[in-house]
């Protein structure tokens, strides 16, 4: 009863979230952003730190467009119920922007995000979303499709995200 109890008041948790995400969206698309290019980020194995309603995992990332490729390395925080047990996280983005002005080698997706997370786990394998919207001058929204994980559990919270240049 317990476990259902707070498996419960996750779900309850997560779609408050998600409602909060198509908001992030909603706000994205009003401002007619420009799709830009992909975004992926891969976590980085012994990295996660999880303590009771937050955890932190290092990534790296890899932004393409027609132009190129960029590398980036940051970190994703999170804060919310968490009862789960992930790695290999992988997560990807449609980048879109309010300037198409974005040039390979500026590392124009350098910056803080804050944004929204949603992930359940069964039988070792995992699936959640995430958006953010920030970056140089709040210039930029991280769009989710299906972020994958390997692990169990379920999660739902607020999370933000550092880009920093990669060399």
């Amino acid at each position: 009863m317990k476990i259902i109890r707070r498996y419960g008041i996750a779900v309850v948790a997560a779609s408050l979230i998600v409602a909060g995400w198509f908001s992030v969206v909603e706000a994205a698309a009003k401002k007619e952003g420009v799709q830009l290019g992909s975004l992926v980020c891969k976590s980085q194995p012994g990295t996660r730190v999880q303590v009771f309603l937050q955890s932190s995992v290092a990534i790296k990332c890899s932004f393409k467009t027609s132009s190129g490729e960029e590398k980036y390395k940051g970190e994703i925080g999170f804060l919310g119920i968490d009862l789960s047990k992930k790695s290999e996280e992988t997560l990807k983005f449609t980048v879109l922007g309010l300037t198409t002005d974005v040039s390979m080698g500026s590392h124009a997706l350098a910056g803080d995000y804050a944004g929204a997370s949603v992930s359940v786990g069964v039988y070792k394998e995992g699936i959640g979303t995430t958006a953010f919207v920030g970056g140089l001058k709040n210039n930029f929204s991280l769009v989710p499709s299906f972020d994958t994980f390997k692990g169990t559990g379920i999660s739902a919270g607020v999370s933000r995200l550092k880009l920093t240049v990669d060399k």
